[in-house]
Formats: structure tokens, sequence, C-alpha cells
């Protein structure tokens, strides 16, 4: 067969349901100069990643939530800017992650959780301070209803009150996306 050009505006299987096949195994299908679109299922949302703009104060040994107010993408319109909570409408599996910058001098400690549907699922262990700042980080992969939702919570245990950093850019972070193929 001689190479050349195909083209169509519609492929269809000659019994209208079942598979079709473009190249063969070990070949590359170049889009490169096209748009292809997916369906809902093929894409990784609804996702969102939110930040804090203001700086956060932490009482001692309290699950805070954290003021997560300011997007940096919403794929689907699914983060609450006013509860910092995401809410998918769409059910699957979901990579969840938060990030905070705490206030941890004097050998204090924190912690930082991610809370489903308003009860703890999974948090940090204590994490001992090198400086007078230390990162609170947290990843985890969940299932989510159409209707459930999460949330970020901080905390740390030092005999007072302590600063979770959202000002002047830095980066404190709350995200989630859908995981596909899940």
């Amino acid at each position: 067969m001689a190479n050349g050009t195909l083209k169509v505006s519609n492929i269809e299987t000659s019994s209208g349901s079942g598979t079709i096949t473009l190249g063969a195994s070990g070949e590359t299908v170049d889009l490169s100069t096209a748009t292809m679109t997916l369906n809902s299922t093929m894409k990784a949302t609804p996702a969102f990643s939110a930040r804090m703009s203001a700086n956060q104060t932490l009482g001692d040994s309290a699950w805070v939530k954290a003021a997560f107010d300011t997007e940096l993408l919403d794929s689907d319109g699914k983060y609450d800017t006013s509860n910092y909570r995401f809410t998918p409408g769409v059910a699957g599996y979901y990579r969840v992650s938060a990030y905070g910058y705490l206030q941890a001098n004097d050998g204090n400690f924190g912690n930082v959780a991610i809370y489903k549907n308003g009860s703890e699922h999974t948090f940090t262990c204590n994490a001992y301070p090198f400086s007078n700042y230390q990162t609170q980080q947290i990843n985890c992969v969940l299932y989510l209803d159409a209707d459930d939702y999460v949330e970020a919570y901080f905390r740390q245990i030092s005999g007072g009150s302590k600063v979770l950093l959202g000002e002047n850019d830095v980066e404190s972070n709350f995200a989630a996306e859908r995981i596909i193929g899940a």
C-alpha cells in the first residue's frame, strides 16, 4: 500500500461498535499538528490548587483548618474559597496534598492533616524543626464520592501561638486532582 494522506470526517467500525485501532504495536501516532478532544473519563479533572493570601495564627495543640483562600487553578469551579474545601462533583480516586510553612522555633512540633467530610482522614507524625520554620506536607490518595469534601488542617504543639505562613507569596498550598485510569 502506498503512503499518503487519509482525509475523512468520521471513522466507525463496520458493526457500529467495538474498538478502532490507530497504528500497530511499537508505532507512534503523531497528533502534534491537530487538536484532540478527550472525553471526561480521560481527564485529570476536576482539579484545583489554592494558596493562602495571609499568615494564619495557630493556637497550641488544636487542629485548625487552613485558610487557603486564593485559587491558582480550579478546573471545574469545585473549590470553595470561603469554606476552604474541595467538593469534586465527580466520583473517583483523587490525589490530595497540602503543604505548609510553619513557625516552629523553640523545639516545638507541627502536623498537617487531610480531613474528609469533617473528620480526620490521614495526618503526618510530629516533625522536629531544624530551624525557625518547618515545612509540613502530606500527600494521599483517597476515594471521593461526588458530594464528599476534603479540607487541610494544621496544628502545632509549642505551648503558645505560632504562625502558618501565607503572606508575601509563601507557597503554603492545598491541591487535588482526579486520577484517571484508577
